[in-house]
């Protein structure tokens, strides 16, 4: 699915993580080994352990994201832009020595993507180059483009080898990358009150911050009604 003209990302997290965000100021980026698609780590490289991703979401309304992002309800959904993903992360890639890689993640059938890692794969035989090999994860299986991702990839080659890191923190200002927050639409009253409540007050998040509305109940258009 192409990235919408206005560039909004968005991810559905727990919302303890979400206030560690907030509260350590930091976002995190795993090793693509702990994501669920096993595809995701078929290409094995000499820089494999330094790389580590994050993924967001291009779709903002989406009944899936939240059955499988928010299975118990206190899911919490986040947004911002591609514009300020870029200009909060770069500066902290750049004084680190890191190198960022964002960009639209395409999908394939099955076939196609194992033809194109191989490609990738023999790209590197000859000559090894890890913005080739990060290729790789912008490519992923047809089966999972509800998910509609967009992907922010760090290449950290102070990780040496032989020395395996489930993933790394990056300082950044949640204040500025974060421009609201959308609440689970199956929580109860009670509990998106003070969820909201802890955003507005404790965590002094002056943006919106509101429950979604995908479930909730359209007005009625009843057959013969002179108003409708």
């Amino acid at each position: 699915m192409a990235l919408s003209s206005s560039g909004r990302l968005y991810r559905i997290l727990s919302f303890d993580r979400v206030v560690q965000i907030f509260e350590k100021r930091e976002l995190y980026f795993a090793h693509p080994s702990s994501w669920s698609d096993p595809y995701e780590v078929r290409l094995h490289h000499a820089s494999s352990h330094q790389v580590f991703g994050q993924c967001w979401c291009t779709r903002g309304v989406s009944d899936a994201m939240w059955r499988i992002y928010s299975a118990n309800h206190l899911g919490v959904r986040i947004s911002t832009s591609t514009r300020k993903l870029r200009e909060i992360l770069q500066p902290s890639v750049k004084a680190l020595g890191y190198t960022l890689r964002l960009g639209e993640v395409r999908y394939e059938s099955q076939h196609d993507i194992t033809e194109e890692i191989r490609d990738i794969r023999n790209d590197l035989k000859e000559k090894f180059d890890v913005a080739r090999a990060v290729d790789a994860l912008f490519l992923k299986r047809d089966a999972f483009d509800h998910e509609s991702e967009y992907r922010a990839v760090i290449h950290n080659p102070t990780v040496a080898d032989g020395e395996i890191l489930a993933g790394l923190k990056l300082p950044i200002d949640p204040h500025k990358l974060i421009d609201s927050i959308l609440l689970d639409p199956r929580a109860p009253d009670e509990l998106a009150d003070a969820l909201g409540f802890y955003f507005k007050e404790k965590i002094k998040f002056n943006k919106r911050v509101t429950r979604s509305v995908l479930y909730k109940s359209p007005t009625p258009l009843i057959v013969g009604d002179p108003d409708a």
